[in-house]
């Protein structure tokens, strides 16, 4: 009874973790529409250049994403090494994931110079610079936007005589 138990928790746990992240890939992937949508329409993009846009993007966010999941598991691994030398070797395993993830910022600009031109590009450029902005703002402030908390007036001296 004690092992149907503790299998049945196990079940559980697991079916929950599963869950969790289906809802997180999902969320991710919503918020990746919405990117893409919202790129696109700001960049006046017409139906074949939007496909090819958002093909691109997909692309380059599921790499950077198994390159991400490889750091964090090579990370992992390093803390479970016993010797140096297998220390060392993720270490370097790292360094190369770390720098096919760098990659992958290039990889990006190269694609889309080609298909969006310079005009466009710099226009892309500067609506991620901001939208990155605003996410990074968000995450730092979550009770309120930047612009809604306004500094406090000095103090008033208010002297009774």
């Amino acid at each position: 009874m004690r092992r149907l138990t503790l299998f049945l928790l196990s079940i559980f746990c697991l079916n929950s973790a599963f869950s969790v992240a289906a809802h997180a890939a999902e969320k991710r992937n919503q918020l990746e529409e919405l990117l893409i949508w919202k790129l696109s329409d700001e960049l006046k993009l017409n139906t074949a250049e939007e496909k090819k846009f958002s093909d691109i993007v997909r692309e380059i966010n599921k790499k950077k994403a198994q390159f991400n999941q490889e750091l964090q598991v090579s990370v992992e691994r390093m803390n479970k090494a016993a010797t140096t030398k297998a220390k060392e070797e993720e270490l370097t395993s790292y360094r190369k994931s770390l720098q096919s993830y760098g990659r992958m910022s290039e990889e990006e600009f190269d694609k889309l110079k080609t298909l969006l031109g310079p005009e466009r590009m710099v226009q892309y450029l500067q609506i991620k610079q901001d939208l990155t902005n605003r996410i990074k703002t968000m995450l730092t402030n979550p009770e309120g936007s930047p612009k809604a908390t306004k500094p406090l007036p000095s103090p008033k001296l208010i002297e009774e005589k």
